[in-house]
């Protein structure tokens, strides 16, 4: 006769075994791993009861380690399981929060806790459930950046999950749209001209002369910077360190440019043509000789085409030299120029209050008005549509990002070509240095000569060092010998510098998405630049 002990036992382990017949893929069950043979593993779900389940070869695992497996399959007489590696250690925590929140414990959730967990965020009752709903509300995009916008607190939306992971990709959004949009525009104009809307074509161009005239605010930009605009000491991303790091004087080879160089605009060529063009339409003489020799800057060729266009000019224009004119590189050339000065930003001015500001609430304005006018013009099918779109979500993602960090995007206009820049102040808004004074920054550029090179910079009173990381020698030789040129100009306003150099030993990882998840809380200031530049 059979031991009551027994008859217990037996029946624990046939309850087990039913309850395992039953269970559906995505379900896990926790077991100690007792013997291996290839891909089939002896676990020990209780004292009573040992299972066999095949487990690919390629998983390592450890006898006697207690672990949680996810049910792959099973037909009621064969078991496949898979590992769960994910914070095995906090394996209980995770299945008790999940407990809590009345969640079943499936491979999703469990991942899902883990990683909130990872991030540092609670996981209690609430928490949970809305991480969960908001995983639910998004299928198919990728858990780990919704939960990471969760706890940065960005608003998740599709057009949101899209600009967070360029981001961490590194894409370099603001200033690729931009630069598509100045060379996708003109198909606009061609498109409507191949189909025979003429008046249509021409209305358009009108159009975005109009969004560029209306909104030129050089001059207010200035004006608000001279000003002060009561902006609260150290509240805008220019006061992060003093504009030497950013500033330099004149055109010293510094890459930075003064003014408008009509040579980058238009060939000598193109200024000729032009001119003679715009003669035959009616300018004057003076005028016309001020083109050609690339006198005027482009700004104001475009707005005498557009007071021609708009019917101002004495003479009514022959469709045929419109045509020739908006048709031809020149007018795209300029057009190209003009999108460029409203759209992109001397390094020299980043320093200088609300010029940035200014330059997104321009940007965000025009394109908005721009995607409008190709709307209207029946041509929202073409992929300027789409480049316009993007610039406008990724301001829109920015002003959400800077609610809780203070971070900018910088479309950059440099001497031979355009370049990417990302600044970001890890602190809080209120204050951009540690109470202390002591200011900390990390600059990372990506120079076309150069590669990429890692700047730390440690400011504290008018003590100022830096540390500077560079891909091979040969660069970091290159800085060595130039390291003087900064040395004068931080002295001459009043700093000491103290630098040092080394080689990289390894790539890391240095999306600027990637340097705000990274960052501890008792790092006070911490900036990141990436520019696209020639040394």
């Amino acid at each position: 006769m059979k031991s009551s002990e027994a008859v217990s036992r037996g029946e624990r382990s046939y309850r087990i075994q039913n309850e395992i017949r039953n269970l559906l893929p995505g379900q896990t069950i926790q077991g100690a791993v007792v013997s291996r043979s290839g891909n089939v593993a002896q676990i020990a779900l209780s004292q009573e009861l040992l299972i066999n389940a095949r487990i690919d070869q390629s998983i390592s695992l450890a006898l006697g380690q207690n672990m949680s497996f996810e049910v792959k399959t099973n037909n009621g007489s064969v078991l496949s399981l898979t590992p769960l590696y994910a914070n095995m250690a906090n394996q209980a925590t995770i299945l008790r929060a999940l407990g809590a929140a009345g969640l079943p414990e499936t491979a999703e959730n469990i991942e899902m806790v883990a990683r909130m967990m990872e991030e540092g965020m609670p996981i209690d009752k609430d928490t949970i459930l809305n991480v969960s709903r908001q995983l639910l509300e998004f299928p198919g995009q990728n858990p780990a950046s919704i939960i990471q916008m969760i706890r940065l607190g960005l608003a998740v939306t599709e057009l949101n999950i899209e600009q967070f992971e360029q981001y961490q990709n590194t894409g370099h959004q603001l200033l690729g749209s931009a630069e598509a949009i100045m060379s996708e525009l003109p198909e606009v104009f061609r498109d409507l001209m191949s189909e025979g809307r003429i008046g249509q074509a021409y209305a358009f161009y009108g159009q975005v002369l109009d969004i560029l005239a209306e909104d030129d605010t050089g001059a207010a930009v200035q004006k608000g910077a001279e000003s002060g605009a009561a902006a609260e000491e150290g509240t805008q991303p220019g006061r992060l360190m003093d504009p030497g790091f950013l500033n330099t004087e004149g055109t010293d080879g510094s890459g930075f440019v003064q003014e408008e160089d009509p040579n980058r605009v238009l060939t000598a060529k193109q200024w000729n043509d032009l001119g003679n063009l715009l003669r035959e339409l009616g300018i004057d003489e003076q005028t016309a000789v001020q083109i050609k020799n690339g006198v005027l800057p482009a700004k104001d060729v475009l707005t005498l085409i557009r007071h021609m266009l708009s019917g101002t000019g004495e003479h009514e224009m022959p469709s045929q030299m419109l045509e020739r004119l908006f048709a031809g590189k020149e007018f795209e050339g300029l057009l190209k120029a003009e999108l460029g000065r409203q759209w992109l930003i001397e390094p020299r001015d980043v320093a200088e209050p609300h010029k940035v500001e200014q330059l997104y609430e321009r940007i965000r304005e025009q394109s908005m008005r721009l995607h409008e006018a190709i709307q209207t013009a029946g041509k929202a099918d073409l992929p300027v549509a789409r480049s316009v779109q993007n610039l406008q979500n990724n301001v829109d993602f920015m002003n959400q990002m800077n609610h809780m960090f203070t971070y900018i995007q910088l479309p950059l206009k440099m001497a031979g070509n355009n370049a990417h820049g990302d600044l970001y102040v890890y602190t809080n808004k209120k204050n951009l240095a540690a109470k202390d004074g002591n200011v900390s920054a990390l600059l990372h550029l990506d120079m076309e000569h150069l590669g990429a090179l890692d700047v730390y910079v440690a400011m504290q009173q008018n003590k100022v060092n830096t540390n500077f990381t560079l891909q091979d020698e040969s660069a970091l030789d290159l800085i060595e010998q130039h390291i003087s040129l900064l040395d004068e100009r931080l002295t001459k306003r009043g700093y000491a510098l103290k630098a040092q150099f080394q080689v990289k030993e390894e790539e890391q990882d240095g999306g600027i998405m990637q340097t705000i998840l990274n960052q501890e809380k008792n790092i006070s200031v911490l900036s990141r630049t990436s520019f696209d530049m020639r040394a």
